[in-house]
């Protein structure tokens, strides 16, 4: 079936084809003259989104799940209800038939984004937050050090990769609120 997608359709994600949601659409549209599709708020808790799509074809009606997290899709955070909506959309147009043996762009996109933050050095601007951000909460340069080579194995903070500068980020946030907990108490 991918043949039927239009070439504007497709996305190529490290040599492979992906059919984009509208593909799926316009395929759905194009063979039911009463499609109907609906969605439904599964879970949402400002940071999770799970939604459900029910779509209704001339065959009969297929579910699909869709979720996005605002860590897992990081570029798109502040939209996670459209990212979940478009995905569980995308897998019950798979189920019911158009572009079933291919995942959807969406689904591969966020995890495209993962990889590259697995392989890419961290940019001098994240370095220097790391080392404001500690010095915000009082993490002296050794403690920092000491903290950043029993995370990521590393000595020197050039050789981090996006991912690794990341996590060393939400370990200080972590201190820091554990910090002002304990100033609460």
């Amino acid at each position: 079936m991918l043949n039927n997608f239009k070439s504007e359709e497709l996305v190529k994600v490290q040599g492979k084809l992906f059919p984009v949601v509208g593909g799926r659409l316009r395929l759905a549209h194009e063979d039911n003259a009463n499609l109907s599709i609906e969605t439904k708020v599964i879970s949402y808790d400002g940071e999770v989104a799970i939604i459900q799509a029910m779509v209704r074809t001339e065959k009969g009606s297929y579910n699909g799940l869709g979720n996005a997290s605002t860590k897992r899709d990081r570029v798109l955070s502040n939209a996670i209800l459209e990212l979940a909506e478009t995905r569980s959309i995308a897998r019950a147009l798979r189920f019911a038939g158009y572009g079933v043996e291919y995942t959807g762009f969406e689904e591969v996109e966020s995890q495209s984004q993962s990889q590259k933050d697995d392989k890419e050095n961290a940019s001098k601007m994240l370095l220097t937050d790391i080392f404001s951000f500690a010095k915000s909460i009082n993490v002296s340069n050794e403690d920092l050090k000491e903290l950043i080579v029993k995370t990521t194995g590393k000595e020197y903070t050039k050789d981090l990769t996006k991912k690794e500068a990341k996590t060393v980020l939400d370990i200080l946030a972590k201190r820091k609120d554990e910090k002002n907990d304990n100033i609460i108490m």
